[in-house]
């Protein structure tokens, strides 16, 4: 059967962003993220590149959907994890023998979808502005209004008003909401084929299915309404695990006579944060390092003591520690050795800023390692540098 053009949007709130392809390179050592006309990798293209890790979200789409990848887009953004779910979904189209255009007038659908996925692929819920996402995707949608568009919709606290806003738009067609639990679920309902008006003049080869539930589906579509999404209770993700500082009362000495008041005495200036922060990224219990490396569990952060000198306490290497985060006080860059680099998978930037070093399966062996702290450009504050080991 002959496969789609589609345009996916991936929107941000500077503004939407097109995939402008996706296409499988075995010669690259890892799947890898580009902006149009650059042969450098995007800033998350490490990120990109464990979605698609063999035994990661995107091999659970099965067929050609893993393995390396040149995914090229119009532009990149500065942070966020929302681009995971039109990225995923494009592997699972793309895995069916559908392609992708870049143009709104050159595409048989739109698909619009913005999220964050689990290790199985589930879509989490949270806040992803989709109002304000939606606001500044209206030029682009509105260059071919007559062209179907397919919207997935991540649960949270706009979810309802994205879908009005949706239906607002005047198209010719109504937006068809996908299932927004997972991608799978997703995948198979653009895939499944469209019975819905037979007569209509074919301005496309083809049409997407409406979401599970066809018959229903069709009569809604055909009334112009909306179908109702199973709603998924939001995960709860702890906080910090910085235990509460505790306070110790003291018993007031007996005053024989009465005395002069004393003022109590002036509290001890802050210390200065150190150059360097390390913690350790341990798998919550029940857990693994597997769903901790790619964001279906948060890991629990413990701080690396300092132990003598630049020295700190040795970390062991056991099955429940999943990495490092390394950290420089602000106004300064860090220099991380090459024996840790060696050993982890490529950097990714933790919710707090903090580079995140997750260790790879094969290299959790006895290793020693330095960072060094040095000062940016106009920096008031000296560097540092600090030695680490991992030992079995």
């Amino acid at each position: 059967m002959t496969g789609l053009a589609i345009l996916v949007v991936i929107p941000t709130t500077r503004g939407p962003l097109r995939l402008r392809s996706l296409n499988p390179r075995p010669g690259l050592p890892a799947p890898a993220a580009f902006a149009d006309g650059d042969y450098r990798p995007l800033p998350w293209s490490a990120d990109y590149a464990r979605l698609c890790a063999p035994g990661g979200p995107v091999a659970r789409l099965g067929g050609e959907a893993g393995g390396p990848h040149e995914l090229r887009l119009s532009g990149s953004f500065d942070a966020g994890r929302s681009w995971e779910v039109p990225v995923c979904l494009a592997h699972g189209l793309a895995a069916r023998g559908h392609r992708f255009v870049a143009e709104p007038a050159e595409a048989d659908l739109i698909l619009w979808a913005t999220g964050a996925v689990d290790l199985d692929l589930a879509v989490l819920p949270g806040d992803y502005a989709l109002l304000d996402k939606i606001e500044r995707s209206r030029t682009l949608l509105a260059e071919a209004p007559d062209v179907p568009l397919a919207v997935l919709l991540p649960e949270g606290p706009e979810r309802e008003p994205a879908a009005a806003a949706f239906h607002a738009l005047g198209r010719k067609e109504a937006p068809r909401l996908l299932p927004g639990e997972t991608v799978q679920a997703a995948v198979e309902a653009l895939t499944q084929p469209n019975q819905m008006n037979a007569s209509e003049p074919q301005r496309r080869a083809r049409r997407l299915a409406l979401p599970a539930g066809a018959a229903a589906a069709v009569v809604l579509v055909a009334l112009g309404g909306f179908f109702a999404l199973g709603a998924r209770q939001a995960p709860v993700v702890g906080s910090g695990n910085d235990p509460a500082a505790g306070t110790a009362s003291v018993e007031p000495a007996p005053v024989a006579a009465p005395v002069a008041e004393i003022a109590p005495p002036s509290p001890p200036p802050a210390e200065a944060p150190a150059a360097i922060r390390v913690e350790e990224l341990r798998a919550p219990p029940g857990s693994s390092c597997r769903r901790v490396a790619f964001g279906a569990e948060q890991p629990e952060r413990r701080p690396v003591t300092p132990e003598s000198g630049d020295r700190l306490a040795p970390t062991r290497l056991v099955p429940e520690l999943c990495g490092l985060a390394i950290a420089a006080a602000p106004g300064l860059r860090l220099e991380i050795g090459p024996e840790l680099r060696a050993a982890a998978l490529p950097p990714v930037r933790l919710a707090d800023g903090a580079q995140g070093y997750f260790l790879r399966e094969g290299s959790r062996q006895n290793l020693v390692y330095a960072v060094q702290a040095r000062p940016e450009p106009g920096a008031a504050r000296p560097g540092g540098r600090i030695v680490h080991a991992l030992t079995r």
